[in-house]
């Protein structure tokens, strides 16, 4: 029952907010950029990956702590060919994937190294624009059991600015992660709810 709310609670947050993702600031995001959410303790990234979908340039968000990703919460990742993945961080502080969606054919794997990017301070109503992609991240104050919480949901987007249609999107909270597919009329559904520390 209580999975049921949260997963309901969270999917209200990621549809909720496509519609309001130009309302505040607008971030570019460049390889190597990341974004921190104030009143949260959530991170997000620009990088290629190495653990998540390999190989791929994505956004991948985490819950931060002074030592580096939090042991026993998740992180989510959308890459660049539509790929997302929940990956679970565990004691020791290793990363392990638990689940991938979306997997579609690419070509060669990016390779070099990073650039040293920068890091936004970013708040509610912020949105963030991955470069050259279709990757859009948006931030905003939702509503879980009367406590209002800092959420991020990206996805990609078609040229009417609404999720791409039958693709996957990411979200994230204090509280939680998830992974979100949307149906040929862009209406997102969850497919993957999970709660830190569990």
């Amino acid at each position: 029952m209580r999975r049921t709310v949260i997963a309901a609670a969270l999917l209200a947050a990621a549809l909720a907010l496509p519609a309001g993702a130009g309302a505040g600031s607008s971030v570019t995001l460049r390889l190597g950029d990341g974004f921190a959410v104030k009143k949260s303790s959530i991170l997000c990234a620009v990088q290629l990956s190495k653990t998540l979908v390999p190989g791929q340039k994505l956004v991948a968000c985490y819950l931060w702590g002074p030592n580096g990703p939090v042991p026993k919460t998740y992180t989510v990742a959308l890459a660049v060919n539509g790929e997302v993945a929940l990956g679970r961080v565990g004691t020791d502080g290793k990363l392990k994937v638990v689940a991938i969606r979306g997997a579609t054919p690419t070509g060669p794997r990016k390779q070099g190294p990073e650039r040293k990017g920068k890091l936004h301070q970013v708040g509610d109503g912020s949105a963030l624009l991955v470069k050259g992609t279709a990757i859009t991240c948006a931030v905003a104050k939702q509503k879980f059991g009367g406590t209002a919480t800092e959420t991020v949901a990206c996805f990609k987007v078609n040229p009417q600015k609404k999720p791409r249609p039958n693709s996957y999107g990411i979200g994230i909270t204090d509280g939680g992660a998830f992974l979100v597919h949307f149906d040929k009329k862009s209406k997102g559904s969850p497919v993957d709810v999970v709660q830190h520390g569990h």
